[in-house]
């Protein structure tokens, strides 16, 4: 998993919005740990138990979140969920965020565009929505894309139109992407939405992907607030693998989106959807470090927003 070797490599991986010839690239994971033999061994969140209701008058809104509003223009980029992937979500099911696009509105539900289908509805807690214009600088945690798939990366450089980032959250051997016209969200430090997260599940520190907060972002008052009653915010959460969890907000710890780690420092880094002890060995590459788990073999190389220094319970 070591990067030797790969800073160098520049490609395009986006052929819709970059040059028409882009090189061939690694799959992506859901993170740097390897892959297991099946998702069903994993010990799954208690939340991803409870069945939620089904049928068409929960198309747009699967998993029974709480309603509030959404204040987005028509026409604004958003990462989101396919129509496909939300018309049989439940609590547990894996859900993945794409690039999408706004095109109207119906009460509350925002009606996005359709990927070579009809356009379709969804309840505001599935979007994440992206700024017309960030201002980025280099350095800068972003949320970014990669073949439309939503994914964290660091931006390395500007090359006149187009934007360089190394990915955070694939395998460290992905060659860097040069994007043109892609979406991008400058990542916040705390608990925000597209940012990863340590949620005190039990006796274990699960690795979570945070999507809305319901209950109605304390940032925002124009989101109006949930039906949950104060002082008992949640949020809509991926797990290990995507799994769809909903967690109670006293339960998580914002894990640093550009960590300033020493090497020798102890810390937790995401192994297979946990966080696990584990040492800094090296920081070559922005956006990386490299890391050896307790009682684990060869050193493993994470990226920003997958390793924390050591939390403390609630």
């Amino acid at each position: 998993m070591l990067l030797r070797g790969v800073a160098a490599a520049s490609v395009c991986l986006l052929p819709a919005a970059c040059d028409p010839t882009p090189a061939p690239t690694p799959a992506p994971t859901p993170s740097q740990s390897p892959p297991i033999a099946s998702l069903a061994a994993l010990p799954r969140p208690p939340s991803a138990e409870a069945a939620a209701p089904t049928g068409p008058a929960h198309a747009s809104n699967p998993l029974n979140l709480p309603p509030f509003t959404l204040k987005l223009d028509q026409g604004r980029r958003v990462f989101t969920f396919s129509e496909r992937m939300l018309a049989g979500a439940r609590l547990g099911s894996t859900l993945v965020l794409y690039a999408a696009t706004v095109v109207g509105f119906e009460g509350d539900d925002l009606i996005i565009e359709g990927r070579g289908g009809p356009s379709y509805k969804v309840h505001p807690g599935y979007v994440i929505p992206v700024p017309d214009v960030p201002r980025l600088r280099p350095h800068d945690p972003v949320l970014t894309e990669w073949n439309g798939v939503m994914k964290h990366a660091v931006v390395t450089r500007f090359v006149k139109d187009k934007i360089e980032v190394r990915y955070t959250d694939m395998d460290a051997r992905t060659p860097l992407g040069l994007l043109k016209g892609a979406r991008f969200v400058r990542q916040a430090e705390g608990l925000a939405p597209g940012n990863f997260a340590a949620w005190k599940d039990g006796d274990t520190w699960r690795h979570v992907l945070l999507v809305s907060r319901l209950g109605g972002p304390a940032e925002a008052p124009a989101a109006a607030p949930a039906t949950l009653p104060a002082g008992s915010a949640r949020w809509f959460a991926l797990a290990y693998g995507g799994a769809a969890s909903i967690v109670d907000e006293a339960s998580l710890r914002p894990i640093p989106i550009k960590p300033q780690l020493k090497v020798g420092a102890n810390v937790w880094a995401e192994w297979v959807g946990a966080l696990r002890p584990a040492v800094v060995q090296s920081a070559d590459e922005t956006g990386l470090y490299t890391v050896k788990f307790e009682r684990a073999g060869r050193p493993a190389t994470v990226g920003w927003g997958l390793l924390t220094p050591p939390l403390v319970g609630p």
